[in-house]
């Protein structure tokens, strides 16, 4: 029988045998890192941008600002810092002294601690999120750094966190080629991964979600221009979210509520506080919130919305729609906000920022944009129109397993109706 909780259904048999064929005892996080979306076939991914050659560190320091910033008034205090404070010259110092990219040690600063220095928990300490059990497996290589560099005072300080991270990050960069020849474990594209699973990365998706943040950070840095698709409805769409492309994990007809409902747009991976940014010009029919059966569908001011954050709200929660064209009636309504900054009858630019995303009106799903399109007051599929903005549902994971439940659930309904039917002929 498979012991409870060893990965990939290894028997404890199997799992020694494993173990005894590495150099050394694999390092491993002392909790599960949390769980995060993951595409089918990694080398779906579009090769990633090269980083600036040389790096202007007061645009540096603007980008990681506004990469950690949650709400605009939050990107404006943090504007404010003294130089020795801010993170972005704290980031930019450790990732010169290891020799790594400074754009992917910020990038992964963001996902495992949102920026936070002070950040507690059995995972690790600090900006990223660093845990000394990880490394203290036997037989395995010295870690970087002195022994004092480890000890939960020492990682709650941002400079030697972030020393200490980038050494490790280095580490892995040199080595991960030939430690997964030794460990193997799941498809994965760099060091990243392992510094988040260790030897054996069992998950590629937090890895994905570091470099997307990095992407966010160059395309700041850089001002680049939003890609744009054309559209056979006449209506030049870039993407609701910075960072491109962005991973949809779910998408139109499927399952919501145990199958009392069906999905009506795309889901889009995000974290929590990221700007929410029109599509294409047009103006704001809607901006409010889905309050329940009750109060389906309720106009709030944004000076108010902050209210709503914390209540039970309908499948929409907190959400604006945009009009874009009048004549074709092309809409479309950006979901589960945590806030937004925009009134009913706003005229809006494509790329002006409407909101930052949330996980309002969600009951079980991590933080996401809900991203609908309609034409002619039908539900459309995003992704069909938004080409190489979106990496479309099919090719993620979570779609497997959505449309694999789903069949079960039809299969049971129908099963259960051949019974009911059998039942009452006898």
């Amino acid at each position: 029988m498979t012991a409870v909780g060893l990965p990939f259904g290894t028997s404890p048999l199997g799992l020694r045998a494993a173990h005894a064929a590495h150099p050394w005892l694999a390092r491993r996080p002392p909790v599960q890192p949390q769980a995060a979306h993951q595409l089918r076939d990694v080398n779906r991914w579009p090769a990633e941008p090269e980083s600036p050659q040389q790096i202007d560190p007061a645009l540096f320091r603007t980008a990681v600002d506004h990469l950690c910033a949650h709400t605009q008034p939050r990107e404006a205090e943090l504007a404010q810092v003294p130089a020795d404070q801010a993170l972005g010259p704290k980031v930019l110092a450790a990732a010169n002294q290891a020799g790594i990219d400074p754009f992917m040690l910020a990038g992964l600063m963001f996902v495992q601690s949102w920026c936070r220095a002070d950040l507690e928990t059995p995972g690790g300490y600090g900006l990223l999120k660093i845990s000394a059990s990880m490394y203290r497996s036997p037989g395995a290589p010295k870690p970087p750094g002195e022994p004092a560099d480890w000890t939960k005072k020492a990682l709650l300080d941002p400079d030697t966190n972030l020393r200490l991270g980038a050494e490790l990050i280095k580490m892995w960069q040199d080595t991960h080629v030939e430690n997964d020849e030794k460990f193997r474990g799941v498809p994965h594209r760099g060091p990243l991964a392992h510094f988040i699973w260790g030897d054996v990365v069992r998950g590629s998706g937090g890895e994905d979600q570091a470099l997307t943040a990095r992407r966010r950070l160059i395309q700041r840095y850089q001002q680049t221009p939003d890609e744009v698709v054309q559209t056979v409805f006449s209506v030049p769409l870039i993407s609701p979210l910075e960072g491109t492309p962005r991973v949809a994990s779910s998408g139109p007809g499927e399952d919501r509520a145990g199958g009392r409902r069906r999905h009506q747009g795309i889901d889009l991976g995000a974290a929590i506080g990221e700007p929410v940014r029109a599509v294409a010009d047009g103006t704001v029919i809607f901006a409010g919130v889905n309050g329940g059966p009750t109060t389906p569908k309720k106009t709030v001011p944004p000076s108010q919305i902050v209210r709503y954050r914390w209540r039970k709200l309908g499948p929409g929660g907190i959400y604006v729609c945009i009009e874009h064209a009048p004549e074709r009636h092309v809409v479309t309504c950006y979901m589960h906000l945590d806030r937004f900054v925009v009134t009913q009858g706003d005229t809006v630019k494509a790329g002006q920022e409407i909101g930052r995303v949330g996980r309002t009106g969600v009951q079980v799903s991590p933080p996401h944009l809900h991203f609908e399109l309609r034409l002619d007051d039908r539900h459309v599929d995003p992704a069909k129109y938004m080409a190489s903005l979106v990496i479309p549902p099919k090719a993620t994971q979570t779609y497997r397993y959505a449309i694999r439940a789903q069949r079960t659930r039809i299969a049971r309904a129908r099963m259960e109706r051949a019974t009911a039917s059998t039942t009452q002929k006898l």
